[in-house]
């Protein structure tokens, strides 16, 4: 059995393909999607340093309130809880100090937010100076022998020097209460704003650049999952056509005994031919075996098996048939006369003779030695002047063949109901019935 050569789509490239297909398309998709997580997390981190310059704006304003709160608290009451939490604030809780830590956590020094909270720092410190000053003349007001380390610092100015109490305590007012020290005030409150608003510019800045990008990587990911969705539809019609269909339709011709159609992917269309080689040397196998079963291996007209059948078949479907039961007569003196292998020549003269003389219709069959019948198919009694003339013919026939001429003599019966015992026991007894009058010619039961 020669090899053949079968072109078509080999389902290992189909499969690589894919793979190769699925991986790259995965491969953008994971890419676009780190960018989409590092754009999210700028958004985070802006996010992030706002709230923390916020906080920190406001911890420095609050802060800052709440020192002038205590300074003008004391500088009007006198109470020195006031002064105690002023240097509290200043040396233990330390708001300002501690905002301007987290502020740099998340901004650069050269970020505009940083210098804008270091203005608002310095300018702080000017207000701690004013205050603490203030602070300073009311406890000499109070003659304050007792000093908090950070008063006991400060000297009085020469010029504050000498004057009253009231005057002191009028000086130490206007300190906390005047134009200069709300023109402080009013410039780090401004100086915080302008921390947070810059900040929320930036933020929109960001946002805006952050949103389009992640606007575009979006588009771009829904074009990769439709490409993906279309790669594993392209793949179930690949692997339809290229596998399941040929598997369904080899599978139905197998369950019909057919030859397989060539199809599908290469490796399925070499399965197929080399199927259908192995199923045509079957057939022509079983062919050869189903010849040898119903054909006489001498003649090559049915044998008696096949005959059988065929009078089964007959019966079943209640056919009009003629049989003849036919005997080749004095073969034994053939085969004395001319040996086995003359006997064999006669037997297959009259086996052509038969096919020759009789339609392609009906069945002629070497039932025995020398034992033949045919079965003519819609035949009946009409047809008894035609059957003794065939049978003449064949006699005549045989009558010419060459060192060892023979006859024949045949019974004839008819039957509308196919073939049955009835049948071949009036055959048999017109057969007899020839033999009994010298041979060589027919008769027909009635």
């Amino acid at each position: 059995m020669m090899a053949r050569t079968v072109h078509g789509i080999r389902i290992s490239f189909v499969n690589l393909f894919f793979t190769v297909l699925t991986a790259i398309v995965f491969c953008f998709i994971l890419i676009i999607s780190n960018n989409v997580k590092n754009r999210f997390d700028a958004v985070n981190d802006a996010m992030d340093k706002f709230i923390v310059c916020q906080q920190s704006s406001e911890e420095i304003k609050e802060a800052s309130n709440y020192l002038t709160e205590q300074a003008r608290l004391f500088v009007v009451t006198h109470k020195r809880e006031a002064a105690d939490a002023y240097l509290k604030e200043l040396s233990e809780t330390k708001r300002q100090d501690k905002a301007l830590d987290a502020l740099e956590t998340v901004c650069s020094k050269s970020d505009l937010a940083m210098q804008r909270l270091r203005i608002a720092i310095e300018q702080a410190q000017g207000l701690k100076e004013m205050e603490l000053y203030a602070m300073r003349l009311i406890f000499e007001v109070i003659g304050e022998k007792n000093l908090p380390e950070r008063f006991a610092e400060i000297r009085i100015a020469d010029k504050d020097r000498g004057v009253s109490k009231e005057e002191m305590q009028e000086i130490a007012v206007n300190n906390l209460f005047g134009d200069g020290y709300l023109i402080y005030k009013m410039r780090i409150n401004v100086n915080c704003q302008l921390t947070v608003t810059a900040i929320e510019q930036q933020i929109k800045k960001d946002l805006n650049l952050n949103a389009d990008e992640l606007g575009h990587n979006i588009g771009r990911l829904r074009i990769l999952f439709l490409v993906l969705l279309l790669v594993n539809i392209l793949i179930f019609l690949a692997f339809g056509y290229l596998v399941f269909l040929p598997l369904s339709r080899f599978r139905s011709s197998i369950a019909h005994d057919e030859k397989l159609k060539v199809m599908g992917s290469q490796e399925f269309m070499s399965l197929a031919e080399s199927y259908n080689e192995i199923y045509e040397i079957k057939a022509q196998n079983e062919r050869s075996l189903l010849r040898k079963a119903e054909y006489d291996g001498l003649t090559g007209i049915y044998n008696r098996r096949a005959f059988d059948k065929i009078c089964e078949a007959s019966a079943e479907k209640q056919q009009r048939i003629a049989l003849l039961l036919i005997d080749m007569d004095n073969f034994k003196h053939i085969n004395d006369t001319y040996g086995h292998l003359g006997g064999d020549n006669a037997l297959k003269g009259l086996a052509e003779a038969l096919v020759e003389t009789f339609r392609d219709t009906d069945y002629v069959a070497r039932v025995g030695g020398d034992e033949f019948a045919a079965i003519l198919t819609n035949c009946g009694p009409s047809a008894k002047a035609e059957i003794m003339r065939k049978v003449d013919q064949i006699n005549q026939t045989l009558s010419n063949l060459e060192e060892k001429p023979v006859s024949v003599s045949v019974g004839a019966a008819f039957s509308d109901n196919g073939f049955s015992k009835e049948l071949y026991d009036k055959a048999d007894k017109a057969l007899y019935m020839v033999k009994e009058h010298g041979k060589r010619g027919c008769e027909v039961a009635v």
